[in-house]
């Protein structure tokens, strides 16, 4: 009964954590460019068109990804209606639901407790915060990859519900490949393939009812990719060779990395994505391998080659961007969350020798970063491109610093529940304080809604934006119109020569002022970094 009553406790803590962390005020930021107003606007031409296939943007076919996110989004423009809120509410959800898978696994390999602590970690974490509040594929994809490589975990150590757990990791790939295509098969193949070479258990591949998992795959995942190939010839090699192994392999053309970055791209974004609690990534790892390589029923060290499969595949990856590698997070949140048990359960003890210099460090680099920014006011320019005002982000990084220098000083004195309490707090308090002080100043130069709305009603019904400069997706969703890019100077003035006034909506990357909108036209109205200039004077 007591067991029970703790885990009612545990998973109502959870609960509340993640709907203040991930859905607070989640329609409170305007739909931002690039790509928040795009997925917005695809789940919103599928819902009007009634063409739940072909993913479209723009009225073109959308190839670069699967439709399950769309399907979602717009399941939830039907019953809330198109708006912020409603479009990151998938994301939103898929975060709520990997921290409580989270806590689920670590609660049956290791401790409740481990689990909690392991649920906090994630729920904490700064990207995982961050991906669960935008219009993103990231976070459902790290969903169900986290749902099929707990589900292989727990067909490891169960005998009885093996066959269920299977049915239960195939299904989740499939899903994930509706998600994001061929990674959602590949990134458990790969964890999967590192664990039983590692553990020398290859033998185990004949108990993992392949023959079942292929008809259950074929069943969810086939039928779409089917039927998009059917109402789009060439799809499937454009998706599958062009698009996935352009991007991994490299090339030129239609094979060329879409995103290029060196090797080494993914360890400052894994210390960023995972602050504070990357600072005591390293030792968590090394504590897994070597004292603890047989805790959580053997499971510690798949943990281990789970977050390094992930780490080195996409680094190998030509093409890289920042939220690849979160579905690495759960697995080290897993481990962060055995780490700190040791650590709380003993009473007066001073954090291992990594933990504490990490945080103390950071403080340092934090407080001497504010103390020159404070003195050299190098950023003075960013309320002219973002809407950032100096004395916010010189506030946010005072208050920063005090947070890690406070966890730095719980942690000395080995109060280690006010430090893990206190570093808890930091990934919330920068997303918050974004949400809450930056974002309202930003919203202008990171999208593009009050300025696409205010041409929308100086135009007839229906007419296409005409954009220069950058496609400006927000504005099509919160409008719910369609654009035309002119991308040259040549196409801008051909098309201002029109007998009859015409608008256009320019941005620029410079610092926003007037003359930065200078040209053979007249400005008609600006807001952020965009202006509506025309052909014409006067008002719109």
């Amino acid at each position: 009964m007591n067991l029970k009553r703790n885990e009612f406790i545990h998973g109502g803590a959870i609960l509340l954590l993640c709907l203040l962390l991930f859905m607070a005020g989640l329609g409170a930021r305007d739909i931002w460019d690039i790509d928040e107003g795009m997925h917005a606007a695809i789940a919103q031409t599928m819902v009007n068109s009634g063409d739940w296939v072909t993913p479209r943007f723009n009225s073109e076919p959308f190839f670069d990804k699967p439709v399950l996110f769309n399907w979602l989004n717009a399941a939830a423009f039907v019953l809330l209606g198109a708006s912020g809120f409603a479009a990151r509410l998938t994301a939103a959800a898929a975060g709520l639901g990997a921290v409580f898978l989270t806590y689920l696994f670590g609660r049956r390999i290791y401790a409740a407790k481990t689990g909690l602590l392991a649920a906090v970690i994630l729920a904490t974490s700064l990207e995982v915060i961050a991906l669960s509040r935008v219009v993103q594929y990231d976070m459902l994809f790290t969903f169900f990859t986290t749902l099929a490589l707990y589900c292989f975990g727990f067909a490891v150590i169960e005998d009885r519900r093996q066959k269920i757990y299977f049915a239960g990791f195939y299904a989740a790939v499939a899903l994930a490949v509706l998600t994001k295509g061929p990674l959602g098969l590949l990134i458990p193949a790969l964890v999967i393939g590192g664990y039983l070479t590692m553990e020398r258990r290859l033998s185990f591949l004949k108990e993992m009812q392949i023959p079942m998992g292929v008809l259950i795959c074929s069943a969810i995942a086939a039928p779409w990719y089917l039927m998009m190939e059917q109402a789009n010839p060439g799809y499937l090699d454009y998706f599958i060779f062009k698009q996935h192994f352009g991007n991994f392999l490299g090339g030129e053309g239609v094979l060329a990395p879409r995103h290029p970055e060196p090797f080494f791209y993914y360890l400052p974004v894994l210390l960023g994505g995972m602050l504070p609690w990357s600072l005591m990534l390293p030792q968590a790892l090394a504590k897994a391998m070597r004292k603890d390589r047989d805790a959580g029923r053997g499971l510690s060290r798949y943990l281990v080659v789970w977050v390094f499969a992930v780490f080195v595949f996409f680094s190998l990856a030509t093409s890289k961007l920042s939220t690849y590698i979160l579905p690495l997070i759960p697995a080290a949140a897993l481990l962060l969350g055995r780490y700190w048990h040791g650590i709380l359960d003993s009473p007066g003890a001073r954090p291992g020798r990594g933990t504490l210099p990490g945080v103390a460090a950071m403080f340092v680099l934090l407080a001497i970063v504010t103390l020159y920014a404070t003195i050299e006011n190098p950023w003075t320019y960013w309320n002219y491109r973002s809407g950032v005002r100096w004395a916010d982000f010189e506030l946010f990084m005072v208050l920063l610093s005090a947070l890690f220098g406070l966890a730095s000083l719980f942690l000395w004195t080995r109060r280690n529940v006010a430090g893990f309490v206190t570093l808890s707090a930091i990934s919330p308090f920068v997303i918050f304080y974004i949400l809450l002080v930056i974002a309202p100043g930003a919203d202008p130069y990171k999208g593009a809604r009050e300025i696409g709305m205010e041409l929308a009603d100086a135009l007839p019904p229906g007419e296409a934006f005409r954009f220069h400069g950058q496609l400006l997706d927000s504005a099509m969703f919160y409008t719910d119109r369609n654009a035309v890019m002119l991308n040259t100077e040549e196409e801008l003035n051909q098309y201002l020569s029109s007998g009859e006034r015409v608008f256009v909506l320019l941005r620029t990357r410079a610092r926003t002022r007037e003359e930065s909108f200078a040209g053979d036209y007249h400005v008609i109205k600006i807001t952020g970094n965009k202006a509506i200039v025309s052909n014409r004077p006067g008002p719109l």
